[in-house]
């Protein structure tokens, strides 16, 4: 029969004695013996009982409920409705958890476009992300007409070269015309710019926004406040509203 002291049931069990003390003052692992000097002895049923303790302990039941489950005579019925409770406890955190790292996510993915600008409110972080998500819509809605288009000038030059009918052609190229046209002027009428020198949100002149050098994030257009032509940000274009 093994016979253990607090210190080798510790190491066995992989927890401090400071934790079996404190089991033991909980009623959770009483000692199955003490010596005659006060010391605590344990048999291989209690390095058993604190392994099932750890196991339960991972799982998050708190102490009270695996002392339950432990002197319960119906054990498993206890466990099962133990486990029922951490399962929806733990699905209820997850979900918000997700919910913490979506948006974690977002304003991530935020920032890099909003360097320039200070965040001192809550306010000023819904904005940011409202009007990140506001610039998301308007590049999907380009993506949306940009890609059929597309198909249409290809389909048609390929029916054409094949057919030699070049007025299908000429067709295509006039839908695909008119269509690029309106996602121009949609795109221009739903975003700003903001001068990186000093700050101003604007809104310049359709032919310079069309003609303007550009990348993914920015035109080089002229600040009309301060007067300097910068490559600034795009920003989504706030309705205003009518009352």
């Amino acid at each position: 029969m093994s016979d253990y002291s607090t210190g080798e049931l510790a190491k066995l069990g992989h927890v401090s004695v400071r934790t079996l003390q404190y089991y033991d003052q909980k009623g959770l692992l009483p000692p199955t013996a003490v010596t005659a000097g006060g010391r605590r002895r344990y048999a291989e049923a209690d390095l058993q009982r604190l392994k099932l303790i750890r196991l339960l302990k991972g799982m998050d039941l708190s102490l009270a409920a695996i002392q339950e489950i432990l002197d319960s005579d119906q054990a498993n019925r206890v466990l099962a409705e133990a486990l029922t409770q951490q399962e929806h406890q733990l699905l209820a955190e997850q979900a918000e958890n997700t919910e913490k790292l979506r948006t974690l996510r977002l304003i991530q993915r935020s920032l890099p476009d909003f360097t320039d600008v200070p965040i001192q409110s809550i306010t000023d972080m819904e904005h940011m992300m409202a009007n990140k998500q506001g610039l998301r819509r308007v590049h999907l809605r380009m993506l949306g007409f940009g890609v059929p288009l597309g198909v249409i000038e290809w389909g048609t030059f390929i029916y054409a070269l094949f057919t030699g009918n070049w007025w299908f052609f000429a067709g295509g190229m006039a839908v695909a015309i008119a269509g690029a046209s309106w996602i121009s002027w949609d795109y221009f009428r739903s975003v700003s710019y903001v001068c990186p020198n000093c700050g101003t949100v604007f809104n310049p002149a359709f032919k310079e926004v069309f003609f303007a050098r550009h990348n993914i994030r920015a035109r080089k257009v002229t600040c009309p406040h301060c007067g300097q032509k910068n490559f600034c940000v795009e920003v989504y274009r706030e309705k205003t509203k009518v009352n």
